[in-house]
């Protein structure tokens, strides 16, 4: 009896999907706060342009994306696989050899 009063709970529903957000910044030079952020799987990243325009440009073989941000506006992207995705700034960071200097940051998603 007891058994069977547990099981007619049912399934538990979806969890809710968590946005969270990277900001370009002006920080002594523009910057991406945070630089790195680490999320699960299905974890949506939100960017916004908090000071200036700026660009959001994939950097690796992982994954392609690219989108403009004047300043004020957002935008959002659903991670749903596991990896590390780097993307840059291509006004205020550059990429040189596999490196990237200046307006870079990383979505590691576990």
């Amino acid at each position: 009896m007891l058994l069977a009063g547990l099981f007619a709970i049912g399934p538990i529903g979806p969890a809710q999907a968590e946005t969270v957000r990277v900001r370009a910044i002006l920080d002594g030079s523009y910057v991406w706060r945070p630089k790195t952020k680490s999320i699960s799987a299905g974890t949506t990243v939100r960017w916004k342009a908090v000071d200036g325009s700026h660009t959001i440009r994939s950097r690796g073989s992982n994954w392609s994306y690219s989108a403009n941000l004047p300043q004020g506006s957002a935008v959002t992207r659903t991670f749903n696989s596991t990896g590390t995705f780097r993307y840059y700034c291509t006004l205020h960071g550059s990429v040189t050899n596999g490196v990237c200097t200046g307006m870079c940051g990383r979505i590691v998603v576990s």
